[in-house]
């Protein structure tokens, strides 16, 4: 019986002994001597190599119209835009889109906390263009709200303009989401209507066109009575 025993661990052992001297293997990059490795270890790829499953590399796109998931705090930012970055797509976003969100106390303030933390350098707190920026001749040619070219802007090519850039404004998609685009929209519009920076306005070259609407009146009201 102590025979049967002793044979039984010497067996066990020259097993065990086997299988570790063949899970040893001269090729660095082999795993060696695994059981089922298909279920648990998935067919690794070399970068751009040929894929097994369908035709062409193993480094595939997304699928056309795939929208990317991300928390409930980035999603926002990458919400579907429908309009390219083409000046069809900005003449179309200026005909076709509305803004979505009434000119709200709560809308018009977070309008003016984005304007102030992302506008404010260049356009100018009356968005004159006269910013910071445009004051210590960092940058130039930063168009008025009340300028000829942005007075009458429709908010579709503003959104438009956020999302993508125009001209020496970069694109804001990636700083302030959907909803935020939209408030600051809303606040420009409020500073348009308010008439602040009229006698201080630019154009889209940054030379000062002066609008003073109270003098104009004046003159007028002084020739009538000639």
């Amino acid at each position: 019986m102590k025979i049967a025993h002793t044979l039984i661990l010497s067996m066990s052992a020259a097993v065990a002994g086997l299988l570790v001297m063949q899970s040893c293997t001269s090729d660095p990059s082999g795993p060696g001597l695994e059981y089922m490795p298909d279920m648990y270890r998935s067919q690794a790829y070399e970068t751009y190599d040929t894929s097994r499953i369908g035709k062409g590399s193993s480094s595939l796109l997304p699928v056309a119209g795939t929208i990317p998931r991300y928390d409930e705090e980035t999603l926002p930012y990458y919400a579907p835009y429908a309009y390219p970055n083409t000046n069809e797509g900005y003449e179309a976003a200026g005909l076709q889109l509305s803004n979505p969100y009434t000119a709200s106390e709560t809308i018009l303030k977070k309008g003016e906390y984005i304007f102030t933390n992302f506008c404010i350098h260049c356009h100018g707190e009356k968005g004159d263009g006269n910013g910071i920026l445009v004051e210590r001749e960092k940058i130039a040619g930063v168009p008025s709200y009340y300028g000829p070219t942005i007075k009458d802007l429709p908010v579709g090519k503003m959104y438009h303009t956020l999302y993508y850039g125009k001209n020496n404004m970069g694109s804001h998609a990636s700083q302030i989401n959907f909803e935020e685009r939209w408030a600051v929209i809303r606040w420009v519009e409020k500073l348009r209507a308010a008439g602040l920076g009229v006698g201080t306005a630019t154009d889209s070259t940054g030379a000062q066109t002066v609008k003073d609407t109270t003098s104009a009146t004046s003159t007028a009201a002084t020739a009538s009575t000639k």
